[in-house]
């Protein structure tokens, strides 16, 4: 049996992302495994996954499961840390930067069985924290804080504003000049299917936008999101726009377009994050899919 003491770091994380850490080269689905067949317990009582531990909570691991996984992970676990360095565009003591591809989700769900989450893991005596999101569908650069105080400094930065994000788009359809959206955005259920729609009764979502190349029917696009709205630009560019992002199957409403998109990646990046407290400016390179049409 092992026993680890909750740290004051730890404090308020879920019992299976400190047992995670713990077992490195446990797979999420054996972990999950151990939980319910109560080989994993907290304080000596059975502990759901998603149990928040407290400093000084102990969690107790029975039998020796890194022997037990060992041989069937090593390769998947050396496999995802080799890709983790490959997707890392800036890295100092405190956070790390990635160029994340299109398709990655950044966090479990329903039916994703990889994320971000499952590539930081691999990261050598992980304490690595998400401190904001990344569309599954969008690429480009997305921060990770590397222990809790900078994750709690890069949160707070970021919802303050001063955190400058930079995103390219293609549009489909021509845009001559910039401008700025300021609108509300709320949550709401179409057709069963879960999407964010304009009305006042939402939060504030505020984005620039600035024409950079016009190519037939189809502008890229400069976006410059001032708040952070969950599908802010995917909104601004179909609805408000009348632009939907080329390969939005979610919001593009033409029925020629949303054929069109179920063929294409989305064709929304985040190209350039400027820290502006640290004057650290980082950039992502464009996907193969943008590069592709921008030649």
């Amino acid at each position: 049996m092992y026993e680890h003491t909750v740290t004051e770091d730890e404090d308020g994380l879920r019992a299976d992302r400190i047992a995670r850490s713990i077992l490195s080269r446990a797979g999420y689905v054996f972990l999950q495994k151990q939980f319910r067949i109560r080989r994993i317990k907290l304080n000596g009582k059975r502990v759901a996954p998603s149990t928040k531990l407290q400093k000084g909570d102990i969690l107790q691991i029975f039998a020796n499961l890194e022997e037990e996984t060992k041989e069937s992970t090593d390769v998947f676990e050396q496999k995802l840390f080799n890709s983790l360095k490959s997707m890392i565009i800036y890295e100092d003591e405190n956070f790390l930067a990635l160029n994340k591809p299109t398709k990655l989700a950044v966090q479990l769900g329903s039916k994703i069985f990889i994320c971000v989450e499952t590539f930081i893991k691999s990261y050598p005596d992980c304490r690595c924290r998400l401190v904001h999101r990344l569309d599954r569908d969008a690429s480009g650069v997305l921060l990770i804080a590397k222990n809790r105080k900078y994750a709690g400094k890069l949160t707070k930065l970021f919802r303050e504003n001063r955190i400058r994000k930079t995103y390219l788009a293609v549009v489909c359809g021509q845009i001559h000049r910039p401008g700025k959206i300021d609108n509300f955005l709320k949550k709401s259920f179409i057709s069963n299917e879960e999407k964010m729609v304009i009305a006042e009764e939402g939060q504030r979502a505020v984005t620039l936008y600035n024409p950079v190349r016009l190519m037939g029917d189809y502008t890229l696009l400069e976006l410059n999101p001032l708040t952070g709205r969950k599908h802010q630009l995917r909104v601004h560019c179909a609805d408000v726009l009348k632009t939907p992002i080329l390969g939005d199957k979610k919001y593009s409403r033409d029925p020629e377009l949303k054929h069109l998109s179920r063929h294409l990646e989305l064709f929304l990046h985040a190209h350039k994050i400027f820290l502006e407290d640290l004057s650290i400016e980082i950039t992502a390179e464009i996907p193969q899919h943008f590069c592709d049409l921008l030649i």
